[in-house]
């Protein structure tokens, strides 16, 4: 996947972030965690009606949603979207793959979505949202999760 480098503050671009937080990769996210948000993060899901199987990841929260979980239909504004419409990280390099991509200038691809959630769909990465998880202790869903679903 190729990425974009420049931000945009367009109407289009803005209202992605005001629906619903862009998808990191697992590196992603990994990174975001060391530079010390793993407090703005949420479990999120993608489900694969092909498989009938749950591909669970960690995105930037739904502001309000930080350390939890996305709400059964997940939408809502994204943690690092500041006041003016733009996000905080994007200068950082830490923006998720899904936001550099995804841009109005882009011909994004259809199944951007799905692409970043397929990133997810591996023991390391699942690994990643048990440590996230543990420390500190938040989340229900391994509780929850059956041996089918993950």
């Amino acid at each position: 996947m190729e990425t974009e480098g420049s931000a945009c503050a367009c109407p289009e671009c803005v209202a992605m972030c005001q629906h619903r937080p862009c998808w990191p990769t697992p590196d992603d996210a990994q990174r975001l965690i060391e530079a010390g948000y793993a407090d703005r993060l949420m479990v999120d899901w993608w489900f694969d009606r092909e498989k009938s199987k749950t591909i669970y990841l960690l995105t930037p929260a739904i502001a309000g949603r930080e350390s939890g979980e996305a709400p059964a239909h997940p939408e809502g504004q994204c943690t690092f979207l500041d006041e003016a419409g733009l996000c905080r990280i994007h200068d950082s390099g830490l923006k998720p793959t899904e936001g550099q991509i995804a841009l109005c200038r882009n011909r994004t691809p259809a199944d951007l979505h799905e692409q970043i959630a397929r990133t997810w769909e591996n023991d390391a990465a699942q690994a990643l949202i048990d440590r996230w998880e543990a420390d500190p202790p938040r989340g229900r869903r391994l509780l929850f999760a059956t041996p089918q679903a993950r």
